[in-house]
């Protein structure tokens, strides 16, 4: 008689629930993982180039043209007083003293060229108020100063230097009005969109730090949830790989190391852009305007009474002072940059060299020769010296700020791309996840 072995009985429901449930949750804990390091990379991206949008606006946009509404202020108050210097010699009416048209070409490019920074300054309805009120201050300053253009244009004939006292009364309101109203204003709006300029550096700088970090940590996380299941998947199905489940677990590896390597490199070019950039950039727009506000201070004493033009000289001293220190190269200036800086130090000893001829023909009473110095425009003239030094310090300043821009775009290249390749790349990922699993869910139908 033949004995044959039954077959063995199918496996029990609740005997295929517990694996079911564990290939369920080891699926759901990959997606999981991956859906987090997916939202965290997109949305890390999305604040970082914002970040960097933002830094990058303020600063071409806003204090940029802030910065150089402050010089154009300084400057067109140093051209108008310019105005009053030039005349007839004192022994020969027949010879004209001091460049007076130059002064008047120089105002009315700077008044228009302040004109278009108001403008462009007043679309920021965050600082309406501080635009409105300088350009109520600046119409009182030309308003005064207009004054005292047309009580001078009324005596042509008089000497150089010694314009009608109603005039120098009249521009000596004009530049009280802008020593203490005008150029105060427009200084505090300079300085918001600088402290402005430097928090979204921090900012950004802090966005990118920590998405480099999250998307590593969360990376790493995702990393061994996969490697664990295809571990487990190896010892309970006896298959060393799972081609679905390798592929998903190489793009998290490839996303998250390409996130890290983006991130940080954003970090790092937002940190140069400020210290090689934005902070020496700062520094320079700052000298350029107190440069220019020297120069007034110096235009005016030539012709005030004695009390005023001593004033007048300790202010110029005060801020000669400034310049000292605002003109020194940083720690961070490059090799470069310290000729540049070195060229920048000469024309300056040049402009302070004229100074102390003008103080010296001034106290032998050579008012003639003085207004000479004072405004035409050849080399060992205050007008042609001051010129040739604000025009280095312009270039310099504008050099500087070329090199936040390079970084600040070093920064947003770093992040081409993001946020649709981790997007589009753990996409694929999660769906091979699912393509990963659905052999192991058939064989317990």
């Amino acid at each position: 008689m033949t004995i044959t072995q039954a077959p063995p009985a199918p496996a029990a429901p609740e005997t295929r629930v517990r694996p079911l449930l564990r290939l369920g949750g080891q699926a759901g804990a990959a997606l999981i993982a991956i859906a987090v390091l997916c939202a965290t990379a997109v949305i890390s991206a999305i604040i970082v180039r914002s970040d960097i949008a933002d830094l990058r606006a303020t600063v071409t946009q806003r204090a940029s043209a802030a910065a150089e509404l402050r010089f154009a202020l300084a400057d067109l108050d140093a051209q108008r007083a310019n105005q009053l210097v030039p005349g007839h010699a004192a022994k020969d009416p027949g010879t004209t003293v001091g460049d007076r048209l130059l002064a008047l070409i120089t105002a009315q490019q700077r008044r228009a060229e302040i004109s278009s920074l108001l403008q462009q300054l007043g679309a920021d309805q965050t600082q309406a108020t501080q635009v409105r009120a300088l350009f109520d201050a600046l119409g009182r300053y030309d308003d005064m100063s207009g004054r005292a253009g047309y009580v001078d244009d009324n005596q042509p004939d008089r000497a150089a230097g010694h314009p009608p006292a109603a005039a120098v009364a009249l521009s000596t309101e004009s530049g009280d009005i802008m020593r203490d109203e005008v150029l105060p204003k427009a200084e505090a709006l300079s300085r918001t969109y600088a402290t402005r300029a430097a928090q979204l550096e921090r900012t950004a700088h802090a966005a990118a730090v920590r998405a480099a970090i999250a998307v590593s940590v969360l990376g790493a996380i995702a990393l061994l949830a996969l490697f664990w299941w295809q571990r487990d998947l190896a010892r309970r199905y006896r298959r060393l790989l799972n081609p679905a489940l390798l592929t998903a677990t190489a793009a998290v590896i490839a996303v998250t190391l390409a996130g890290l390597g983006s991130f940080a490199s954003a970090a790092s070019e937002i940190t140069t852009a400020g210290r090689q950039g934005l902070q020496p950039w700062s520094r320079l727009a700052e000298a350029r305007a107190v440069a220019a506000d020297a120069s007034a201070t110096q235009s005016r004493w030539l012709v005030h009474d004695p009390n005023s033009g001593a004033q007048d000289r300790s202010r110029f001293a005060t801020l000669t002072g400034r310049l000292d220190t605002l003109l020194a190269p940083g720690t961070d200036a490059t090799a470069a940059e310290l000729p540049v800086y070195q060229a920048v130090l000469t024309r300056y000893d040049n402009f302070r060299a004229d100074d102390r001829t003008l103080r010296k023909l001034l106290a032998a009473g050579n008012i003639d020769q003085a207004a000479e110095v004072l405004t035409e425009v050849q080399r060992g003239d205050v007008a042609f010296d001051f010129w040739d030094f604000a025009t280095r310090l312009e270039l310099l300043t504008t050099q500087q700020r070329a090199d936040f821009d390079a970084h600040a775009s070093a920064a947003r290249s770093s992040m081409d791309g993001w946020p649709a390749i981790p997007a589009g790349v753990l996409g694929i990922a999660a769906t091979l996840v699912l393509v990963g699993v659905r052999p192991r869910l058939a064989e317990y139908r």
